[in-house]
């Protein structure tokens, strides 16, 4: 019996290696084996290999209990990456149960995790630890959180109290800009020329990629790609970009900003970042239309001629300051025709009385020229929403004559109407002095014949 168990204690250090196991814990390391790429084993003392520029990572875990799928999820936990030696990538990847070999010979059934990462050209001589994430599930679905920290010791970097001082690193700014034309209307296609000026007087850059994107869903690119590419930029130079867009008839009146992502390497091979913004002002065509009303064709001085203008807003925009003025010599507009603002699709109505004078009245000319023919315009005035004013005139024209005296006509009709009252007089007695005779003559014969009754 004795000799049995010691025969079962001997298979089971020879199935099942030394790993330190502690409560609640699924996965170990296995600390007493060495594989391939080792040095040692962990309980010795293993120190990751570092050589042609990576540093090489083997982590052997051993299960205790059952894993879903025989699979593990390992994810590499690098450090601060502005302190870290290493080039900070996505290592993230699956590791299966496998049979291993190890040294000595033999194999070991365990899950092998191996990194191979590449260092920094930059990096700093010292002890950085990586901690390994591991992720995975019980036999029962129950999820598996562990993690191992190795530390990699670097000895082919720059010596931290030796290090020099940052250098400054080179900066790719816009320059300016051109938009043709400018501003661009709702519905044209337009032209950006970009110019791009690399700031450092010491560093060219290399393998610069522009990607360009518009803050607008009514612009559309019409370049082959949003991405431009430029080999080289020496040291205080400027290059120039060319990006072309369409703009619908949507596109609101205002500016829009075309965004800049530029990326480039420095003279070593360091990628560096910038942005830049281009502003692009998009105006709505105004289209406003005027019905004036026809002025009579003669008119005399001294008359005041009531005016109706009906204003019609057709564009897709605002329209402001919206008024209409009149100017002809003689014709002499009494207070102002202003509508104001006008939203999109709306009409209004403006009225004006215009007082007829003379056409000396009117500044501008000579005195000796009262009456006759008289020529101007009626023009509509409105404003966008930049403030910039537009103009739409009529021609008018039309003939003053002298006033008309009223008073003397009816003066002169006086005579003619008394004389028609005199005779309405004259009958309306003869017609009732007819009537009466009439009455007493038929009164009597009545009376005749009741006496001979």
């Amino acid at each position: 019996m004795k000799k049995i168990c010691v025969v079962l204690a001997v298979l089971l250090v020879i199935m099942w290696p030394e790993a330190a196991f502690a409560e609640g814990e699924t996965l170990a390391i296995d600390n007493d084996n060495i594989y391939t790429g080792m040095n040692k084993p962990y309980k010795e003392g293993y120190n990751p290999a570092v050589a042609d520029g990576k540093a090489t990572i083997i982590l052997p875990l051993i299960a205790s209990g059952e894993i879903l799928g025989n699979a593990i999820t390992v994810t590499p936990n690098l450090g601060d990456t502005h302190d870290s030696p290493f080039v900070i990538s996505n290592y993230q990847k699956t590791v299966y149960l496998n049979d291993n070999a190890v040294g000595g010979g033999g194999t070991v059934s365990s899950y092998l995790v191996r990194f191979d990462l590449p260092l920094a050209s930059g990096r700093i001589n010292g002890a950085y630890p990586v901690t390994i994430d591991v992720l995975a599930a019980d036999g029962d679905g129950g999820a598996i959180r562990q993690s191992f920290t190795v530390y990699v010791t670097i000895k082919d970097g720059k010596n931290a109290n030796t290090q020099t001082s940052p250098k400054s690193q080179p900066k790719i700014i816009v320059g300016g800009y051109k938009i043709n034309p400018s501003p661009v209307m709702a519905g044209e296609d337009f032209t950006a020329v970009v110019t791009l000026r690399n700031t450092s007087e010491t560093q060219g850059v290399q393998n610069m990629a522009i990607t360009v994107s518009a803050d607008s869903p009514n612009f559309e690119l019409l370049s082959e790609s949003s991405t431009f590419y430029i080999g080289k930029l020496a040291k205080g130079k400027t290059t120039q970009i060319e990006i072309r867009y369409s703009t619908d008839l949507e596109t609101p009146a205002q500016r829009h900003n075309i965004s800049l992502s530029i990326e480039y390497d420095n003279s070593d091979a360091i990628t560096l970042c910038s942005s830049g913004t281009v502003t692009v002002t998009v105006g709505q065509p105004l289209r406003v239309r005027m019905e004036a009303p026809r002025i009579p064709a003669e008119v005399n001085a001294g008359d005041t001629i009531p005016l109706a203008f009906y204003v019609m807003n057709l564009s897709r925009g605002t329209v402001y300051n919206v008024r209409v003025t009149l100017s002809a010599p003689g014709l002499i507009p009494i207070g102002a025709a202003f509508i104001g603002n006008m939203e999109a699709g709306t009409a209004m109505v403006s009225e004006m009385d215009v007082f007829v004078g003379t056409k000396d009245m009117t500044e501008g000319c000579d005195g000796e020229d009262k009456y006759g023919c008289t020529n101007g315009r009626v023009t509509l005035v409105y404003e966008d929403g930049a403030g910039h004013e537009y103009t739409e005139e009529t021609e008018i024209s039309a003939t003053i004559n002298p006033p008309v005296i009223l008073v003397s006509a009816e003066r002169e009709a006086e005579p003619e109407k008394a004389g028609q009252w005199w005779i309405s007089i004259l009958i309306g007695a003869a017609v009732a002095a007819g009537l009466t005779a009439y009455i007493v003559a038929r009164g009597k014969r009545g009376m005749k014949n009741n006496e001979e009754f």
